[in-house]
Protein backbone atom coordinates (compact mmCIF):
# COMPACT_ATOMS: atom_id res chain seq x y z
CA UNK A 1 0.00 0.00 0.00
CA UNK A 2 1.07 3.28 -1.01
CA UNK A 3 0.83 6.36 1.86
CA UNK A 4 1.95 9.68 1.64
CA UNK A 5 4.93 10.01 3.26
CA UNK A 6 7.79 12.22 4.40
CA UNK A 7 11.25 10.60 3.58
CA UNK A 8 14.63 11.65 5.18
CA UNK A 9 18.12 11.82 3.71
CA UNK A 10 19.49 9.82 6.80
CA UNK A 11 18.78 8.01 10.07
CA UNK A 12 20.02 11.31 12.01
CA UNK A 13 17.48 13.62 10.30
CA UNK A 14 15.16 10.37 10.37
CA UNK A 15 15.48 10.01 14.37
CA UNK A 16 15.33 14.35 14.52
CA UNK A 17 11.90 14.33 12.85
CA UNK A 18 10.83 10.80 15.30
CA UNK A 19 11.47 13.52 18.27
CA UNK A 20 10.13 16.36 17.11
CA UNK A 21 6.96 14.19 15.69
CA UNK A 22 6.42 12.77 19.55
CA UNK A 23 7.14 16.34 21.37
CA UNK A 24 4.05 18.08 19.51
CA UNK A 25 2.02 15.08 19.91
CA UNK A 26 2.99 15.31 23.38
CA UNK A 27 2.80 19.25 23.77
CA UNK A 28 -0.33 19.67 21.12
CA UNK A 29 -2.34 17.10 23.83
CA UNK A 30 -1.12 18.60 26.87
CA UNK A 31 -2.38 22.05 25.44
CA UNK A 32 -5.86 20.82 23.86
CA UNK A 33 -6.53 19.38 27.48
CA UNK A 34 -6.02 22.24 29.13
CA UNK A 35 -8.07 24.08 26.50
CA UNK A 36 -10.98 22.08 26.86
CA UNK A 37 -10.76 22.48 30.58
CA UNK A 38 -10.56 26.30 29.90
CA UNK A 39 -13.60 26.32 27.55
CA UNK A 40 -15.51 24.17 30.61
CA UNK A 41 -13.98 26.39 33.62
CA UNK A 42 -15.54 29.46 31.12
CA UNK A 43 -19.12 28.70 30.89
CA UNK A 44 -18.84 27.71 34.39
CA UNK A 45 -18.46 31.62 34.98
CA UNK A 46 -21.05 33.00 33.15
CA UNK A 47 -22.85 34.21 36.12
CA UNK A 48 -19.57 36.39 37.23
CA UNK A 49 -18.87 38.80 34.43
CA UNK A 50 -16.12 39.57 35.70
CA UNK A 51 -14.67 36.12 35.76
CA UNK A 52 -16.34 35.33 32.78
CA UNK A 53 -14.54 38.27 30.28
CA UNK A 54 -11.20 36.97 31.79
CA UNK A 55 -11.51 33.51 31.20
CA UNK A 56 -13.03 34.17 27.77
CA UNK A 57 -10.04 36.18 26.67
CA UNK A 58 -7.56 33.42 28.16
CA UNK A 59 -9.41 31.35 25.65
CA UNK A 60 -8.54 33.26 23.10
CA UNK A 61 -4.85 33.47 24.07
CA UNK A 62 -4.38 29.99 24.49
CA UNK A 63 -6.36 29.24 21.55
CA UNK A 64 -3.20 31.10 19.96
CA UNK A 65 -0.71 29.53 21.94
CA UNK A 66 -1.95 25.46 20.97
CA UNK A 67 -1.99 26.53 17.49
CA UNK A 68 1.66 28.53 17.05
CA UNK A 69 3.20 25.42 19.10
CA UNK A 70 1.47 22.97 16.39
CA UNK A 71 3.23 25.71 13.80
CA UNK A 72 6.58 25.36 15.35
CA UNK A 73 6.47 21.44 15.28
CA UNK A 74 5.24 21.48 11.86
CA UNK A 75 8.37 23.20 10.42
CA UNK A 76 10.32 21.17 12.24
CA UNK A 77 8.77 18.27 10.25
CA UNK A 78 8.29 19.78 7.31
CA UNK A 79 9.50 23.33 6.96
CA UNK A 80 8.19 25.90 3.88
CA UNK A 81 10.67 27.20 1.96
CA UNK A 82 12.30 30.08 4.28
CA UNK A 83 10.83 29.42 7.43
CA UNK A 84 11.59 31.20 10.16
CA UNK A 85 9.89 31.28 13.56
CA UNK A 86 9.42 34.66 13.88
CA UNK A 87 7.50 34.90 10.61
CA UNK A 88 4.22 36.62 11.02
CA UNK A 89 1.41 34.42 12.04
CA UNK A 90 -0.90 34.42 9.23
CA UNK A 91 2.07 34.18 6.76
CA UNK A 92 3.30 31.45 8.73
CA UNK A 93 0.04 29.51 9.15
CA UNK A 94 -0.73 29.32 5.68
CA UNK A 95 2.82 28.58 4.52
CA UNK A 96 3.05 25.68 7.00
CA UNK A 97 -0.49 24.45 6.27
CA UNK A 98 -0.08 24.53 2.51
CA UNK A 99 3.53 22.85 2.74
CA UNK A 100 2.53 20.16 5.19
CA UNK A 101 -0.92 19.37 3.47
CA UNK A 102 0.80 19.17 0.46
CA UNK A 103 3.76 17.26 1.78
CA UNK A 104 0.87 14.11 3.13
CA UNK A 105 -0.95 14.67 -0.38
CA UNK A 106 -4.26 16.14 1.66
CA UNK A 107 -4.68 19.47 -0.20
CA UNK A 108 -7.86 19.21 -0.66
CA UNK A 109 -8.51 19.43 3.01
CA UNK A 110 -6.27 22.47 3.47
CA UNK A 111 -8.48 24.36 0.70
CA UNK A 112 -11.50 23.46 2.32
CA UNK A 113 -10.84 24.56 5.54
CA UNK A 114 -9.35 27.99 3.79
CA UNK A 115 -12.17 28.49 2.12
CA UNK A 116 -14.61 27.93 5.04
CA UNK A 117 -12.12 28.51 8.32
CA UNK A 118 -9.52 30.97 8.02
CA UNK A 119 -11.91 33.96 8.08
CA UNK A 120 -12.73 33.20 11.32
CA UNK A 121 -9.74 32.11 12.67
CA UNK A 122 -8.11 35.27 11.31
CA UNK A 123 -11.02 37.32 13.10
CA UNK A 124 -10.02 35.88 16.52
CA UNK A 125 -6.19 36.97 15.69
CA UNK A 126 -7.57 40.54 15.46
CA UNK A 127 -9.21 40.39 18.66
CA UNK A 128 -6.34 38.45 20.45
CA UNK A 129 -4.23 40.98 18.88
CA UNK A 130 -6.24 43.71 20.83
CA UNK A 131 -6.74 42.06 24.30
CA UNK A 132 -2.79 41.23 24.17
CA UNK A 133 -1.46 44.47 23.00
CA UNK A 134 -4.17 46.85 24.35
CA UNK A 135 -3.95 50.01 23.53
CA UNK A 136 -7.82 51.53 24.72
CA UNK A 137 -10.15 50.10 27.34
CA UNK A 138 -12.30 50.04 23.97
CA UNK A 139 -10.37 46.66 23.42
CA UNK A 140 -12.38 44.81 25.92
CA UNK A 141 -15.90 44.37 26.23
CA UNK A 142 -18.04 42.06 27.67
CA UNK A 143 -18.13 38.36 26.63
CA UNK A 144 -21.41 36.56 25.92
CA UNK A 145 -21.72 33.06 25.87
CA UNK A 146 -22.14 33.07 22.31
CA UNK A 147 -18.88 34.47 22.10
CA UNK A 148 -17.24 31.73 23.89
CA UNK A 149 -19.38 29.18 21.64
CA UNK A 150 -17.84 30.93 18.47
CA UNK A 151 -14.25 30.71 20.02
CA UNK A 152 -14.91 26.94 20.33
CA UNK A 153 -16.21 26.50 17.63
CA UNK A 154 -13.07 27.63 15.85
CA UNK A 155 -10.95 25.57 17.73
CA UNK A 156 -12.87 22.18 17.19
CA UNK A 157 -12.54 23.31 12.93
CA UNK A 158 -8.85 23.65 13.19
CA UNK A 159 -8.56 20.55 15.78
CA UNK A 160 -10.52 18.66 13.25
CA UNK A 161 -7.93 19.85 10.82
CA UNK A 162 -5.09 18.68 12.62
CA UNK A 163 -6.97 15.42 13.14
CA UNK A 164 -7.58 15.06 9.49
CA UNK A 165 -3.77 16.20 9.16
CA UNK A 166 -2.41 13.41 11.13
CA UNK A 167 -4.24 10.25 9.40
CA UNK A 168 -2.26 8.19 7.33
CA UNK A 169 0.70 10.34 8.44
CA UNK A 170 4.05 8.61 7.64
CA UNK A 171 7.65 9.50 7.75
CA UNK A 172 10.42 7.53 6.37
CA UNK A 173 13.80 7.27 5.28
CA UNK A 174 15.80 7.12 1.97
CA UNK A 175 12.54 6.38 0.14
CA UNK A 176 11.28 3.30 2.43
CA UNK A 177 8.54 3.91 4.83
CA UNK A 178 9.17 2.86 8.60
Amino acid sequence: MNHPTKYYKNAEDFNNARRILSSYQKTHNIIRKDYLNLLDITRGALQNQKSFNTLYRACIRELFSLIESDLYSLNGLDPYRGYHDYDGFKSKFKKTIKQVFKTWEKEDLQKKYFDQNLEQLFNFLELRDKITHPKSPDDFKDAILDDVDKVAQVFQEYRSLIHKLMDDFFIGINEKPV
